[in-house]
């Protein structure tokens, strides 16, 4: 299966240089019609349908996450409490509010989410630069006067071997 990035030219916050990373290509966010939309495409459900069974899904697994048990989120993976606490020196001094720390909720991808991520193979979406994304390696190259193997193209198109972009 194919994932898409972006290169993005970022500042590397422990060298203060600019470099190039691979960022993961957003695409916008499925709302929950686009979803349950999307999940009976191939199916007799209706959206309807979908959609309620995931709101009382939603409205019974939060309340057991919270609880303590570990959610199976069918293949994708499971759903679990966690967070930290600061220690009391007795039982009675223990105060939540004040001890309990950074509760989050931990996802642990099943095992076919694991193999689907390590059999990804990654291609060049875009780049993003200064803010500007361009939809191809091709076309910034094109707008940066770089070469496919990254040097600049002279208008007489020769290539300087110059101007690489890492």
């Amino acid at each position: 299966m194919k994932a898409n990035f972006n290169l993005a030219y970022r500042i590397n916050p422990q060298t203060k240089e600019k470099m190039w990373y691979a960022v993961p290509s957003g695409k916008g966010v499925l709302d929950a019609d686009e979803t349950a939309a999307m999940a009976v495409a191939d199916t007799t459900l209706s959206k309807g349908e979908y959609k309620h069974v995931m709101e009382v899904t939603s409205d019974k697994l939060i309340s057991m996450v919270l609880s303590g048990i570990t959610i199976t989120i069918g293949d994708l993976g499971k759903l679990r409490l966690s967070f930290g606490s600061k220690g009391a020196a007795s039982i009675d001094e223990f105060d939540t509010v004040t001890m309990i720390q950074n509760p989050k909720i931990i996802f642990t991808p099943s095992k076919k989410l694991k193999s689907a991520i390590e059999q990804a193979t990654f291609e060049v979406e875009g780049v993003v630069e200064d803010g500007i994304k361009y939809g191809s390696l091709a076309s910034y190259r094109k707008v940066k006067g770089l070469a496919p193997g990254g040097g600049t193209t002279e208008p007489g198109g020769e290539e300087d071997g110059g101007g690489s972009m890492g």
